[in-house]
């Protein structure tokens, strides 16, 4: 992601990376951080819904509202998601909450599931759409720092949202902090 956008901006863009991890600052929650653009289609998948391939498949399924062909299966997935015809929108975002829940034994899996979704980022960024033209497509793994340490390896570059920025700069300024500070004497 280019420095110069911002994270909300880079959802907005049909460039990559198409996937990230986003940490959330301590008591934020990711749908509170992650806004879909005006037009945007965003779907929330519950990464504690997610851990073997089989539950994955359902709640992308049901999450997506797949047609009845799907085939709960990674090439089905794969071309469910190049498609989304149902559900026109001038772009795409998918907020995976709880990601370090999603397929947390299977590695093998988790990396599939990475491509797919990069490969389906990449095809609409190449004008998917049904009038050719070329459309934002983003997955947003969302986890607390804590739970980011639950998976040794994320393959996914960390997206930083303007309110993780302004904590950084100013640890102070967190809501728990300003919620735990204790008022000055005069």
């Amino acid at each position: 992601m280019s420095a110069k956008l911002t994270f909300q901006t880079h959802l907005s863009e049909p460039s990559p990376p198409w996937s990230g991890l986003l940490i959330l600052p301590r008591g934020s929650s990711a749908t509170a951080i992650v806004k879909a653009p005006a037009g945007f289609l965003m779907r929330t998948i519950e990464g504690k819904k997610c851990r073997t391939s089989s539950s994955l498949f359902d709640e992308f399924s049901q999450v997506l509202s797949f047609p009845d062909y799907f085939g709960h299966n990674w090439d089905a997935l794969e071309e469910c998601l190049a498609d989304l015809e149902w559900l026109p929108a001038k772009g795409y975002i998918l907020l995976i909450t709880d990601a370090h829940a999603v397929l947390p034994d299977d590695e093998e899996e988790y990396e599939t599931l990475l491509e797919i979704l990069n490969d389906a980022g990449e095809a609409w960024s190449k004008g998917q759409t049904a009038d050719g033209r070329s459309a934002p497509f983003h997955a947003v793994f969302a986890v607390t720092e804590q739970d980011k340490a639950t998976r040794p390896r994320w393959e996914l570059e960390e997206f930083h949202s303007a309110e993780q920025k302004r904590s950084q700069r100013n640890p102070l300024l967190t809501r728990s902090a300003i919620s735990k500070r204790k008022p000055t004497k005069k």
